[in-house]
C-alpha cells in the first residue's frame, strides 16, 4: 500500500503540473479541475502499479528458473 501511495502521488504531481502548464486546455475541466486531476493520476498510478507488480512477479519467476537449470 505504501508503494501504491507514493506511486499515486508522483502521478498526482504529474498530471497537476501537466494541468497548471496549459494541460486542462485539452479537456474541459471547467469547475472540478483538481477533482479531474486526482482522478487522471488515480488511474495513472494503478496501471503503473499493476505493471510494477507484474515486473516484480517476473523477476521472482527468473531467479527461480535460474535456480532449477543449477
Amino acid at each position: 500500500m505504501k508503494r501504491f501511495l507514493s506511486t499515486f502521488g508522483i502521478c498526482l504531481v504529474l498530471v497537476e503540473l501537466f494541468l497548471l502548464f496549459g494541460g486542462y486546455q485539452l479537456f474541459d475541466f471547467s469547475r472540478h479541475a483538481y477533482l479531474a486531476g486526482a482522478s487522471v493520476a488515480l488511474v495513472l498510478s494503478v496501471l503503473v502499479s499493476v505493471l510494477s507488480s507484474q515486473d516484480d512477479r517476473l523477476e521472482e519467476l527468473e531467479k527461480r528458473t535460474k535456480e532449477l537449470e543449477e
